[in-house]
């Protein structure tokens, strides 16, 4: 997962997800075999907002609970720095949350985990 933090917020899109409808998360997807966890968040920041060349703060890895590792690569934006919709498909929209303004209802355990414990130190 790519959590780009700036001005004491955090980044999230509101994208389609299948069978579930509009939900906010952090951008990320699947990590490929010849990957890093860090190398795959700035890959799938790319992909999915455009945003490239972000300073890495920090990473930190959780157990989903599916037995699977998540990286949560933490890094920092600049102000000017503005994501882009890639994909029309995942209708996406942007937006930047304090960590308490975070709308939390689809987001997976280890999300959670992440936000509770280790998100509000980048911010």
């Amino acid at each position: 997962m790519a959590v780009v933090a700036r001005d004491k917020k955090v980044l999230l899109q509101r994208r389609f997800r299948k069978n579930i409808g509009m939900v906010f998360e952090f951008p990320g997807g699947a990590v490929d075999c010849s990957e890093s966890g860090t190398d795959a968040a700035i890959r799938e920041l790319w992909k999915e907002t455009a945003l490239i060349g972000l300073e890495v703060l920090g990473s930190h890895i959780l157990q989903n609970e599916y037995g699977g590792e998540i990286h949560y690569v933490v890094m920092v934006s600049c102000i000017s720095d503005e994501p882009t919709a890639t994909d029309s498909e995942r209708q996406q929209e942007f937006y930047w949350f304090s960590v308490p303004e975070i709308p939390t209802g689809h987001f997976f355990r280890a999300d959670l985990e992440f936000i509770s414990n280790s998100l509000e130190s980048y911010t």
